[in-house]
């Protein structure tokens, strides 16, 4: 089950990304299998909140998602067929993440501001991007992943309430990006980083992702996730 191209949001791509192939058999496409023939329904406050965070969220799904398509070809000649195996997991995941968050876009409602967060968010994932090493670049999608891990959690409990298919999106997202931190760490040990290189890229990481968050604190705030206490739950995870 998939849906359908004219199904996004005409400001739903950030970066450009080849097709993946979205298996039928993922979680999400079970989600959307359920979800997909009605519209969501969201109350005006969080329909105009939800319109200016998804930018930030689908610009991060989509960096994601060309950061492993690239990796999986760059090591395809230097690593063993599983670990290829599991960059290619991670990239068909964040592909579904995308579809599903750009049909949830397509039914928000357009407003001036959406540009303007757009770009910001891409000069954080360009920027995030241009690593000194391969090792680095791990490190630095590894800390973004446990970020994104905690905020979904966040979302899925907050006050567009758990029983929301939305909220159900964001558990199934929060669940694949917890495997995701997993691979991302597993990738950077096994290229020589160390626990200090690791907690040096993930307070560097934090400090950014919380200013490129808090220009939208009071949209987190209508949906119920308190940026404050986001990052004191990650700094204490990784002290």
């Amino acid at each position: 089950m998939s849906f359908l191209p004219d199904e996004r949001h005409a400001m739903g791509r950030c970066f450009a990304t080849q097709a993946a192939v979205l298996s039928p058999e993922h979680a999400i496409a079970r989600w959307a299998q359920q979800y997909s023939p009605d519209r969501l329904s969201f109350s005006d406050k969080h329909s105009e909140a939800l319109a200016l965070l998804m930018p930030l969220l689908l610009c991060g799904e989509q960096s994601a998602q060309l950061v492993f398509q690239q990796q999986a070809k760059n090591l395809e000649q230097h690593s063993n067929p599983l670990s290829i195996k599991a960059l290619n997991e991670v990239e068909a995941d964040e592909a579904w993440h995308d579809e599903a968050l750009q049909w949830v876009f397509s039914q928000l409602p357009e407003l001036a501001q959406q540009h303007k967060v757009r770009r910001s968010a891409q000069r954080f994932y360009s920027g995030l991007g241009r690593s000194l090493s391969l090792q680095q670049q791990f490190i630095r999608i590894a800390s973004l992943d446990a970020c994104v891990t905690q905020l979904m959690q966040m979302i899925e409990r907050g006050t567009i309430g758990k029983n929301h298919p939305f909220s159900q999106l964001c558990g199934l997202i929060k669940k694949d990006e917890a495997k995701h931190v997993y691979v991302s760490k597993h990738f950077a040990q096994d290229l020589g980083a160390s626990v200090q290189d690791m907690a040096e890229e993930r307070l560097l990481v934090l400090q950014k992702l919380m200013t490129l968050l808090s220009s939208q604190a009071q949209q987190f705030e209508i949906i119920g996730v308190d940026l404050d206490q986001l990052q004191q739950r990650l700094e204490l995870k990784w002290r």
